[in-house]
């Protein structure tokens, strides 16, 4: 289990709710999709797009939270800056890659 979806099972529990992690429910609730791409550049590029999505996720969750919930915001914006820090990695990976490769 990831360490995003790890956090936020805590915070359910927490709350006293029971984390679903059914796959099939899980991949239906699910932000961005799945591709199975082969080629490494558009596995990189899938990777950030997908790192996007959390971000605008994350980013709606915590101001939809605001005051409301301090704890959970936190929860959310913690995993907000650790996407933001994957998507900065990935577009950085992106850019030292040769442009001949890039196709």
């Amino acid at each position: 289990m990831g360490s995003a979806l790890r956090k936020v099972a805590q915070r359910i529990v927490q709350l006293g709710g029971k984390p679903d992690f059914n796959p099939d429910t899980l991949t239906r609730r699910a932000h961005a999709g799945y591709d199975a791409s082969a080629d490494l550049i558009e596995m990189i590029k899938e990777d950030l797009v997908a790192e996007r999505v959390a971000i605008a996720s994350y980013t709606e969750i915590a101001k939809w939270l605001g005051d409301g919930d301090p704890t959970t915001r936190r929860v959310f914006e913690d995993l907000l800056a650790q996407e933001e820090e994957h998507a900065d990695d990935l577009r950085g990976l992106l850019e030292r890659i040769p442009q001949e490769q890039k196709g």
